[in-house]
């Protein structure tokens, strides 16, 4: 079991197929009925842990081609082991680890100077506030420690902390009904675990951020988190109720747009994102057409599952190398043409034949 730059491309080229193709097919709300939301969310996790495990196994067959990556692996293999020439693969290998890094420490600022600053917002701790969220906690199963703040600087509602858990308010008037929906949506998230989810895509975006298929995932991603939200907030209400939720979701988009210049924090929830219209559509199709909880179509559920895992074993049963092999440190045998070892490298064929190179 080895890591080499080839199953490293492979890796890329296997995981955004997977995250393409899982991306076609949820845009379908067929397969959203048939798997449920939380399948689909679970099926991205293929593409996941497909790019995080870049192996070669035992069983891994290469495929030698004269064509696929040899130019790539000429100049990188002679930029290593001739002087003269520069290598790519090092300085790429630097230039990722720096760029990742900085992305990591960046997100890990941010999110320490948005929770200090959240945590300066005034509490709010009104008599309908209090009233609304213990109905919030009544229809809820699981109970969690949440603060609730009020702020002048934001002008969507969104749940912010992985530890300190915090929904903040723009500083509006609500009615009962509009903060009930608000604060369950939020609560929702929280109870999903949707911020650690976001944290962790995030995370994975930093370390792979040249990866162009990780930026449809990381959007994609949020929209199902909020499709999921929906619907667990809308599982048992009638149509009445629905259509009194997706109000609310309009009168909040109406204010966001009415207040362009509001603070956004990256890595919250929130119940309406500005500038996304065609995922708010989804969302309101998706929640009009939905019939509450209903059982999920096992055998469909089952056979698409097994048709990504055998997808992701097909993938680590081959990788395509160059056709030859730069070795380096090969002596020359003929006493009139003696070189030193670092100066000579020698390509080995998949045919058993070399060629030897010396300056």
């Amino acid at each position: 079991m080895q890591i080499t730059l080839f199953s490293l491309l492979m890796s890329v080229v296997w995981s955004s197929v997977l995250a393409a193709f899982n991306y076609f097919c949820r845009k379908k709300h067929f397969f959203i009925r048939q798997l449920g939301v939380t399948n689909v969310l679970c099926l991205y996790l293929f593409s996941v842990v497909r790019m995080l495990v870049p192996y070669e196994f035992s069983f891994t067959r290469q495929i030698p081609s004269s064509e696929v990556f040899s130019g790539l692996y000429n100049n990188v293999g002679i930029g290593r082991l001739v002087p003269a020439r520069v290598s790519f693969l090092p300085a790429l290998a630097v230039i990722w680890a720096l760029v990742s890094a900085f992305l990591i420490i960046r997100f890990i600022c941010q999110y320490m100077r948005a929770m200090e600053e959240i945590s300066s917002y005034s509490i709010r701790e009104d008599e309908q506030c209090k009233r609304v969220f213990n109905r919030v906690l009544n229809a809820s199963a699981k109970q969690l420690d949440i603060t609730i703040r009020r702020s002048s600087h934001i002008s969507i509602p969104m749940g912010a902390g992985i530890f300190r858990k915090t929904i903040i308010l723009p500083d509006e008037e609500y009615s009962d009904l509009e903060l009930y929906y608000i604060l369950r949506h939020e609560y929702t998230h929280f109870q999903n675990g949707d911020l650690v989810i976001k944290a962790f895509i995030h995370a994975y975006w930093c370390l792979f951020w040249w990866n162009p298929a990780i930026y449809l995932l990381k959007r994609d991603l949020a929209q199902v988190l909020e499709i999921k939200c929906d619907l667990d907030v809308t599982n048992h209400m009638a149509s009445r109720k629905k259509a009194e939720y997706l109000a609310t979701i309009v009168a909040m988009l109406k204010n966001a747009e009415a207040n362009r210049q509001a603070k956004a924090f990256y890595g919250t929830t929130a119940l309406v994102a500005k500038n996304y219209e065609a995922e708010i559509i989804e969302r309101f199709k998706i929640v009009s057409a939905s019939r509450g909880h209903k059982r999920r179509n096992l055998v469909f559920t089952g056979s698409w599952f097994l048709v990504f895992a055998m997808l992701v074993f097909a993938s680590y049963s081959f990788v395509i190398r160059p056709d030859c092999e730069i070795q380096a440190g090969v002596q020359m045998q003929d006493s009139k043409a003696q070189e030193p070892a670092g100066n000579t490298y020698r390509i080995k064929c998949v045919d058993g034949t070399y060629y030897v190179y010396f300056q």
